[in-house]
C-alpha cells in the first residue's frame, strides 16, 4: 500500500489547487458573467433560501423530514445559515455548536464526540454508519447543508452503538434554479480558504440538476511548524425519470495532508496536593515535535438513491453509500511527562497504513394510513453495512532529550512489525408508527431486529493470530421504542418516551465464551415549543440512562484476562434550547446543559463519576443582528457568543490526574453587505484571548491549548 506522502497524490485533475482563472471566476464573477450564464439556459438566478437558525423540520429520528415538535426525543439542527454566519468548516466545529456535546481532539484530523456521557453515531444523509464518529475523519462541512443530532439512545435506525446520540449529516442537492456562491478567506496563521458551489439545471425543463462544491484550503495553526493542506471535491446529479421517480449520484473526494501534526502537549512530572499532574505553562507557540512527521487521509465516497412517491402520499426509497479511505501517518509524539528537575522528557516514534472501507444500504417505505376514522403514518425498512479495515504499523526508536529542543530526532526508518485486519457486518429490520390517538394526543411506537457480527484477526507482517476470531455477536435482537406526545396549546407540546440499549461486548468469560451485551434504557420527559409562526423555537428535557451489564475484570481470574457482567451506570441531567429569530433581524442560537454520571454498581468505582470527560455545565451563545436597509449603518451586521463549561477529566483511566479548569470563550463578528451580490465579514475569536486547555488527556499526550486571539475575513461572492 502507498504512504500518502503527497497532498496530491492520486488526486483527480478537476480537484487540485486552483489556477488563477478557477480563483477569477470563483471570487470576482462580474455581472457579464452571470449575464451569460442566463443566456445559456433559461433559468432565474436567485439567492439560496434563507432559513434562519431554526430549522422546523429534522430526518434524524425517522426517514422522512418531521417536525421536531413531533419527536418524542431531545433533538437539534444546526443550520447552513449558522454554519456560513459562523464561519464553521468542520464537523467538529459545527458538533461543537449543538447542545450538550463534547469535542475532544485526538490530532488535527481526529477526534472523539460525547454526547450524555457517551460516544455519538453518525448517519450520512440516513444512512447509519457503524462507529463513524469514534474517531474518524471527516469530509468538509462545505458539502453538507445542515447537521442534525438526536441526543440520546437510538437504536431504532443505527442499531448497535453507544448511547450518546446520533449524527446526520445532510448533504448538500442540486436546486432546479441557478445558484452560484464563492467565499474566499483568510485569516491568522496563513490560513487561506476558496469555496466554490455551483447548482444548475442542465437542461429545458429542469429535469437533470446538479450542484458541484469545490473548497481548497491551506493552513497553519498557532502553535510552530503544523500546517494542514486539504482539498475537496463534490459532483451530485439528479435526474427525474418521471414526475414521481427521482434517480441522484453523488461523487466526493477529499485529501488531507498535514505536516508536524499535533498530538497535544505533555504534561509536568510535578503533581499538586490533590495529585494532579500540573499542566505546562508555557506559550501556546510553541510545539516542539520534528518537522517531518505527516499525517495523511484521502477519502473516497461514492452514493446513489432512487425515489418514487407514489399517488397515494406513500413513497419508497433506496439509497446506497460507499465509503473508501486510506490513512498513513508517520511522526514522533511525546512519550512522558517533562521531568520538573532536569527538563528532560523522551519521544516515541511511530508509522502505520491502513486502509477501510464501509458500504451500506437503506431500503424503507413511508406514508399515511387509516384506522379508526383517524389518518395515522407508517414507516418500515431494512439497512445493512460492512466496515472493514486492514492495515500494517510498528515503532520506530524512542528518544531523550530536553523539552524544546528536537533537532536530535532525526526521521528513522520503521519497518511494519504488526498487522491487522477487522471485519463487521450489521443487518436490521425496522419500523415506526405515528399513531394519533385524538386530537392533542400522539404516540410513537418503534423497533428494530438486529444482527451483528464481527471478526477479526492479525495479517502480515504479524506472525502469529492469522485465524479469523469472532468478536462482538448478537442475533436478531428486538431494541424497542416508545413515545408519548401531548399537545398542550397550538405552540406547546408534552413528551414522554423510553429507548432502549442494547451493545454487544468483546471481552471473554472464563468458559471461552463473549460477554453478554450491554442492556438498559433511557427515559426522556420534555417539552418543546415553536412561536412566531415558526421563526423561533423552544425546548427542555430531562432524561435518565440506565447502562447495565457492563463489563468488569472476573475476580477469580488472576491472569486478568476474562470478565464478567456486572457494573451499572447512570447518566442523567437536562437540556435547554433556543433557536431562530425572536425579534426582527435577530438570529439566536443559546443552549445549557446540566449532566451527571455515576457508576451505580461497580466493585471499583461505585458513586463515582463515569464520563469523566464531560462537564456537568455547558453553556453555548451565539446571536447576530442586522442593521435595518436604511440609515447609515445600513447593510452592516453583528454577531457575539460565548462557548462556556466547567471542569473536565482525561480519560478514566488517569482519573484525577489530568485536570483542565473551566472556561469560557468569547467570539465575535462584524459583517457588510456590500449590495446583493458581494459581501464582506470579519470573524474574530477568543476577543479576550483567554489562555486555557480546550481539552485534557495524559501526562505525556493529548493535552491542547484552546486557540488564542485570531481573525478570518472572508469576501463571500452569490448569484
Amino acid at each position: 500500500m502507498k504512504p500518502l506522502t503527497s497532498p496530491k497524490a492520486g488526486w483527480p485533475a478537476l480537484m487540485t489547487r486552483p489556477t488563477p482563472i478557477t480563483l477569477l471566476l470563483a471570487t470576482c464573477c462580474t455581472g457579464a458573467w452571470a449575464e451569460e450564464a442566463k443566456e445559456l439556459a433559461p433559468v432565474v438566478v436567485q439567492a439560496q433560501p434563507d432559513t434562519g437558525y431554526h430549522a422546523p423540520l429534522a430526518t434524524v429520528a425517522g426517514k422522512v423530514p418531521v417536525n421536531r415538535k413531533e419527536i418524542p426525543e431531545s433533538v437539534s439542527v444546526l443550520t447552513r445559515q449558522q454554519i456560513e454566519t459562523q464561519g464553521l468548516t468542520t464537523v467538529p466545529e459545527a458538533l461543537q455548536q449543538l447542545p450538550g456535546v463534547t469535542v475532544i481532539a485526538n490530532d488535527n484530523l481526529n477526534f472523539q464526540y460525547l454526547s450524555r456521557g457517551y460516544g455519538l453515531g453518525v448517519m450520512y444523509d440516513g444512512v447509519p454508519s457503524y462507529n463513524g464518529m469514534h474517531p474518524s475523519h471527516q469530509f468538509d462541512l462545505a458539502v453538507y447543508e445542515r447537521v442534525e443530532l438526536l441526543r440520546g439512545a437510538n437504536g431504532l435506525l443505527r442499531g448497535v452503538g453507544e448511547p450518546g446520540g446520533m449524527v446526520n449529516l445532510v448533504r448538500k442537492r442540486p436546486g432546479s434554479e441557478f445558484g452560484f456562491t464563492s467565499t474566499l478567506s483568510y485569516g491568522s496563521y496563513d490560513n487561506k480558504r476558496l469555496d466554490v458551489d455551483l447548482s444548475t439545471p442542465l437542461n429545458a425543463d429542469k429535469t437533470l440538476r446538479s450542484r458541484v462544491v469545490l473548497a481548497d484550503q491551506n493552513r497553519g495553526y498557532f502553535y510552530d511548524h503544523t500546517r494542514n493542506d486539504k482539498q475537496l471535491g463534490m459532483g451530485t446529479l439528479e435526474y427525474d425519470l418521471s414526475p414521481a421517480t427521482t434517480l441522484a449520484f453523488t461523487v466526493t473526494s477529499q485529501n488531507s495532508n498535514v505536516k508536524a501534526p499535533s498530538s497535544g502537549l505533555p504534561t509536568s512530572s510535578i503533581t499538586d496536593a490533590s495529585g494532579h499532574y500540573q499542566q505546562l505553562n508555557q506559550s501556546r507557540s510553541n510545539y516542539y515535535v520534528p518537522d517531518w512527521g505527516r499525517l495523511s487521509y484521502r477519502m473516497d465516497e461514492y452514493a446513489a438513491s432512487i425515489e418514487h412517491r407514489f399517488d397515494n402520499e406513500w413513497l419508497a426509497k433506496l439509497v446506497f453509500n460507499q465509503r473508501d479511505w486510506r490513512q498513513y501517518y508517520k511522526y514522533a509524539y511525546s512519550y512522558s511527562s517533562v521531568n520538573a528537575l532536569t527538563n528532560k522528557l523522551s519521544y516515541a516514534s511511530t508509522q502505520g497504513d491502513y486502509h477501510y472501507t464501509r458500504s451500506g444500504v437503506d431500503a424503507y417505505a413511508h406514508g399515511p394510513f387509516k384506522l379508526f376514522g383517524r389518518r395515522h403514518e407508517l414507516t418500515f425498512g431494512a439497512n445493512t453495512e460492512t466496515y472493514a479495515y486492514d492495515g500494517r504499523s510498528g515503532r520506530g526508536p524512542t528518544y531523550s532529550t530536553t523539552y524544546g529542543d528536537v533537532s536530535g530526532i532525526t526521521e528513522p526508518t520503521i519497518k511494519y512489525t504488526s498487522g491487522t485486519e477487522n471485519t463487521t457486518e450489521q443487518r436490521g429490520l425496522y419500523a415506526q408508527t405515528r399513531l394519533n390517538l385524538a386530537d392533542p394526543l400522539h404516540l410513537v411506537l418503534g423497533g428494530r431486529l438486529t444482527t451483528f457480527h464481527n471478526r477479526y484477526r492479525s495479517r502480515a507482517p504479524s506472525t502469529s493470530g492469522l485465524d479469523w476470531k469472532s468478536g462482538a455477536r448478537a442475533d436478531h435482537r428486538f431494541t424497542p421504542f416508545a413515545g408519548l406526545l401531548y399537545d398542550l396549546t397550538p405552540e406547546i407540546t408534552l413528551y414522554a418516551s423510553q429507548a432502549e440499549i442494547f451493545i454487544p461486548q468483546t471481552q471473554l468469560k472464563r468458559d471461552g465464551s463473549v460477554l453478554d451485551p450491554r442492556t438498559g434504557r433511557q427515559h426522556e420527559l420534555g417539552v418543546k415549543g415553536e412561536f412566531m409562526e415558526g421563526r423561533l423555537g423552544a425546548s427542555a428535557a430531562w432524561f435518565d440512562i440506565r447502562d447495565r451489564n457492563r463489563a468488569y475484570p472476573d475476580p477469580t481470574d488472576p491472569s486478568g484476562i476474562y470478565y464478567i457482567n456486572l457494573g451499572q451506570v447512570q447518566s442523567t441531567g437536562y437540556e435547554l434550547e433556543v433557536t431562530g429569530s425572536p425579534l426582527p433581524r435577530v438570529n439566536l442560537s443559546a443552549s445549557y446543559t446540566y449532566l451527571v454520571t455515576r457508576y451505580l454498581t461497580d466493585p471499583s468505582n461505585t458513586g463515582l463519576a463515569y464520563s469523566i470527560q464531560s462537564p456537568k455545565n455547558q453553556l453555548r451563545l451565539w446571536g447576530d443582528y442586522r442593521f435595518s436597509d436604511a440609515g447609515p449603518l445600513a447593510g452592516f451586521g453583528a454577531g457575539l457568543g460565548v462557548f462556556a463549561q466547567s471542569p473536565a477529566q482525561s480519560t478514566r483511566g488517569w482519573r484525577d490526574e489530568v485536570v483542565n479548569s473551566g472556561y469560557s470563550v468569547w467570539n465575535g463578528r462584524i459583517s457588510y453587505e456590500v449590495n446583493k451580490t458581494y459581501s464582506l465579514a470579519l470573524a474574530i475569536n477568543n476577543i479576550t484571548d483567554r489562555k486555557y486547555y480546550a481539552s485534557v488527556g495524559t501526562p505525556n499526550i493529548y493535552n491542547f491549548y484552546g486557540d488564542p486571539r485570531n481573525y478570518m475575513l472572508t469576501l463571500k461572492a452569490s448569484y
